[in-house]
């Protein structure tokens, strides 16, 4: 397995047992195990709703979907690199939901940190690969992004009507305005 700190990378060449992936059925890694043994339970993987509720409270979860990180899948079974705002990169499993990252190997939070938040979150919106490698489904992505598109769209009308109550406001003032 490769693990990476801030700026070296080393490989273990003493973990070189093959292992047997067991995935659900929408493509994600269930669980991860070596060959030789029967698969486990299902790992329940660290969720991040599409709605913000209780969890967005949690400072890890806010940073998770608010900084600035670059996710891309490192390796099928579920590993991905996580280029973190401050520049550095650490590798997230999810299936064994772990990072490289000082929060992580330090504290071990529940829920996981934000590397890990951020990358269960970017695998369920379908903007990176699903941990068996595949691509998220073109009509999920066209959707997610119609959705959206109608999001931004109802944004921009209340920001043009709040913007004409504001100019409406200011020719008020500057009609009464003695200078």
């Amino acid at each position: 397995m490769t693990e990476r700190t801030d700026d070296v990378e080393t490989q273990d060449e003493d973990e070189t047992e093959l292992e047997e992936q067991v995935y659900s059925p929408d493509g994600g890694v269930v669980t991860s195990t070596p060959a030789a043994s029967p698969p486990t339970e299902a790992i329940e993987q660290p969720t991040i709703g599409e709605d913000p509720s209780q969890e967005e409270l949690e400072p890890r979860t806010k940073r998770a979907r608010n900084e600035e990180m670059d996710v891309s899948l490192l390796q099928k079974g579920g590993i991905y690199e996580v280029q973190s705002e401050s520049g550095n990169i650490y590798e997230v499993d999810i299936a064994s939901k772990t990072c490289t990252c000082p929060d992580f190997t330090k504290r071990n939070p529940r829920g996981g940190c934000k590397h890990l938040r951020r990358a269960d979150l970017e695998v369920r919106s379908g903007n990176v690969p699903r941990p068996d490698g595949r691509l998220p489904e073109t009509s999920d992505v066209v959707e997610q992004l119609t959705s959206e598109i109608r999001k931004l769209g109802q944004e921009i009308e209340e920001r043009e009507e709040r913007r004409r109550k504001l100019e409406g406001t200011v020719g008020v003032i500057e009609e009464f305005s003695i200078e």
